[in-house]
């Protein structure tokens, strides 16, 4: 047990993808079976499918913990209930509201003992007794300081949208308006509001944000510089989300594969601009991840090829502005290096261990 310990530590990134493929990949067949086959007894195994990489940074953050427990459990306990209130009430509004679907006690009840729980209990664990986790998932429920970036997401990702539709528009390509529009005035903005907080809770923030974002982004920046972690993070989302559309996308295409990657690469690489700038924000990380799913719902006509190069230009801008090809500093909030945790184990670990260890103890040793 020791040495599995130890090689987590040694590796924290290949651990975190090896158990959010396992997770994701492995639970992936139930999603097929809620949606094509009406299997609803599986959809908490579905749910946990999409929390794959919130989960994953909490067992390795918990494997790695040196400090003791502290508090008590009843902090957790609050916020994974009053988490399982919020997220219910998420999906349950936008079943509802948006689609139309009539409201009765199996949906609340399905919802609420079936796809609530992982997401409450990822949001519960920012109050972990364990100091690691805790400080791993602060960011997600903690959003002071980030508020001006928030409003900058809600403009730029919808403004980035409307300006392809325009450009598109003035290329003949198609109308130069967005289409489509089931509401206006105060019950569309209410419309609105409750898409973004279901893609919010369920589950950009919760799911992917705390995993991708909160866990994986730092650790990358560690050994490299925003860019070239954006791209590596690329890779791996993308393969990430072949479970998502199990038996409903053509995954076997390499033209699915072609477009999947070329449409995440800007928007990986503007996702961590935010996440930077923010000092390190997952909250941040998911409100832009929901408010551009949110922008899409509400526009249909979008044209992607000119809304992909409107995101290149715009990521292209962005890493212009930070010099995004240059690493961050040690001591930068995004920045998460393995070597000070492995330092704090052998504080709490026996000779055997430290003998073990002694091979990484160069900076930035959690390895990909």
């Amino acid at each position: 047990m020791k040495k599995l310990v130890g090689w987590i530590w040694r590796h924290q990134l290949v651990a975190f993808y090896a158990i959010t493929f396992v997770i994701t990949w492995g639970l992936g067949f139930s999603y097929d079976a809620v949606m094509r086959h009406d299997q609803g007894w599986l959809i908490p195994l579905a749910s946990i499918a999409t929390c794959g990489p919130a989960l994953a940074g909490i067992i390795v953050s918990a494997v790695c913990n040196t400090e003791p427990k502290k508090g008590s459990s009843r902090a957790q306990w609050i916020a994974f209930f009053a988490a399982l209130v919020l997220v219910t009430a998420a999906f349950v509004a936008h079943n509802t509201v948006i689609n139309r679907a009539p409201l009765n006690p199996v949906l609340v009840g399905l919802v609420l003992v079936g796809m609530a729980p992982p997401v409450a209990y990822v949001i519960s664990a920012a109050y972990s007794r364990a100091p690691a986790v805790r400080r791993y998932l602060a960011s997600l429920v903690h959003p002071r300081g980030v508020l001006g970036w928030a409003l900058l997401a809600i403009v730029l990702l919808p403004g980035l949208s409307l300006l392809s539709i325009a450009i598109s528009g003035r290329l003949g390509r198609q109308p130069a308006v967005p289409t489509g529009s089931p509401a206006t005035g105060l019950p569309l903005v209410a419309m609105i509001v409750i898409t973004f907080l279901y893609q919010f809770f369920l589950y950009n923030a919760t799911g992917e944000e705390a995993g991708w974002s909160g866990f994986a982004r730092p650790r990358l920046q560690a050994q490299t510089s925003p860019l070239v972690a954006s791209l590596v993070m690329t890779v791996f989302w993308a393969l990430w989300h072949a479970f998502y559309w199990y038996g409903q996308e053509p995954v076997f295409s390499p033209r699915y594969w072609i477009d999947t990657y070329v449409r995440l690469v800007p928007a990986v690489v503007l996702i961590g601009w935010f996440y930077n700038r923010s000092k390190g924000s997952i909250f941040l990380a998911g409100v832009v991840h929901a408010v551009a799913n949110t922008a899409f719902a509400y526009m249909p006509n979008i044209d992607w090829p000119v809304h992909t190069v409107t995101m290149y230009v715009a990521a292209a801008a962005l890493v212009l502005l930070d010099r995004m090809w240059a690493k961050l500093p040690a001591d930068h909030p995004a920045v998460v290096s393995g070597s000070s945790a492995l330092d704090e184990m052998r504080k709490h670990s026996g000779e055997g261990e430290e003998v073990e260890l002694a091979d990484a103890t160069e900076p930035g040793t959690a390895r990909i």
